[in-house]
């Protein structure tokens, strides 16, 4: 209460933050992760917390087994609604990104993301030049349960075509996320996702992949994933699993 002038004034009540459906405090890794789906989460690390995500996949196709890993991607919380990324993926390319979460209201939340990755793979798994991605992010939900999630991403990226010569392109890279939270600590999703070109002279790609994500304490996430590619050369379906922290 305030005193002024002998009078006894009650203070008109501060309104209420609205509910933020990325975790409040601390990032709740259901909503913040961005893996094990294509697409990226509209959620930023909160202030000071450090998120690690890191998984491994094995994909079959016409040229036989490939392994995927460490799939390391490690999100800093440098101020409110900004994040710095390092990415950070063993014997393919690595390189940095950003993170800025422009808005949410109490269940809907949009963002950008920018990453940059240079050649500094393996001789069989670089890209040989590097790839700038920029997406935006925005969710929201379908009932109490369900949800839906898109990335529209526009990425410059650095390939070799059928004939052997390599150049730079330019690509969409859309992706459409539906998940089933039952319960605070378990969520599924199914994703479809696309690139318009994946090499200078074409070859579009899409894919579709399921995933099972645990939360088995607050601040680790495990997850199980599958899925399947195509483009007009190849098709090759995936299996992996993961995990997520925050610090």
């Amino acid at each position: 209460m305030i005193l002024i002038f002998g009078a006894m004034l009650t203070a008109a009540p501060s309104p209420s933050p609205s509910p933020d459906p990325c975790g409040g405090t601390h990032s709740n890794l259901l909503a913040a992760l961005d893996r094990p789906s294509i697409g990226y989460s509209p959620c930023a690390a909160k202030p000071h917390e450090t998120v690690v995500e890191a998984g491994y996949s094995n994909a079959a196709g016409a040229s036989g087994l490939l392994a995927t890993y460490p799939q390391g991607f490690i999100r800093y919380g440098a101020a409110r609604n900004l994040e710095v990324d390092v990415l950070a993926n063993g014997r393919f390319d690595s390189g940095i990104g950003a993170k800025y979460e422009w808005w949410h209201d109490d269940t809907r939340a949009f963002a950008t993301d920018f990453l940059y990755t240079v050649p500094t793979g393996g001789a069989a798994f670089t890209a040989g030049g590097p790839i700038a991605t920029v997406n935006a992010d925005y969710a929201f939900p379908l009932s109490s349960r369900f949800g839906f999630a898109a990335t529209l991403g526009a990425q410059s990226s650095y390939a070799a075509a059928l004939n052997g010569s390599a150049g730079r392109f330019f690509s969409l890279l859309p992706s459409f996320v539906v998940s089933d939270q039952w319960n605070p600590r378990a969520q599924a999703f199914v994703e479809l996702y696309g690139q318009t070109r994946t090499r200078p002279d074409g070859g579009a790609l899409l894919g579709g992949d399921a995933a099972f994500q645990y939360i088995l304490a607050p601040q680790l996430e495990l997850d199980l994933e599958m899925g399947r590619t195509a483009n007009d050369v190849t098709r090759s379906h995936y299996v992996g699993f993961g995990f997520g922290a925050r610090f």
